[in-house]
């Protein structure tokens, strides 16, 4: 069971880059050194399109997959949320990001995941999924640094 797990999270991974590849010929209209990346997760966080939001569900069923192996690997339940929580991190973010930002999206900027995530102070309701996202990423990183 551990090979088939491993080669489902290597099958959603290599789909998750085809639709990197998909993104940054059709959308971007070919490769940008070293801001395509950057572009992609802007993309991924924040637009409500078929390719990002298939793109984001296999990065997260790749990355709870991965989490499941570690765990079937180690048996280790405090391993095992951490990284569910760095899933949950992903996914509050996007949600933020979709329907709750409300600054006017400029796809130029490609450090605008970065800066919404760690500048942005907003103690409204709407940011509820924000600082959801941030509290799951701390106890990701915690439970990351402790094994």
């Amino acid at each position: 069971i551990f090979n088939l797990a491993a080669l489902g999270m290597l099958m959603l991974m290599f789909l998750w880059a085809i639709c990197f590849f998909v993104f940054v010929y059709k959308k971007l209209g070919g490769p940008k050194v070293g801001r395509d990346a950057l572009y992609f997760l802007n993309y991924m966080f924040f637009k409500k399109e078929f390719l990002s939001n298939l793109s984001l569900l296999l990065l997260l069923l790749a990355y709870i997959l991965g989490a499941v192996i570690i765990y079937r690997q180690n048996f280790i339940f405090l391993l095992l949320l951490g990284n569910l929580s760095g899933a949950t991190s992903l996914l509050l973010f996007s949600v933020y990001g979709r329907y709750f930002y409300n600054e006017i999206f400029d796809e130029k900027d490609k450090f605008i995941f970065l800066r919404v995530f760690l500048t942005e102070f907003d103690f409204s309701l709407n940011s509820i999924f924000l600082w959801l996202s941030r509290l799951m990423y701390a106890v990701w990183i915690i439970l990351f640094i402790h094994y």
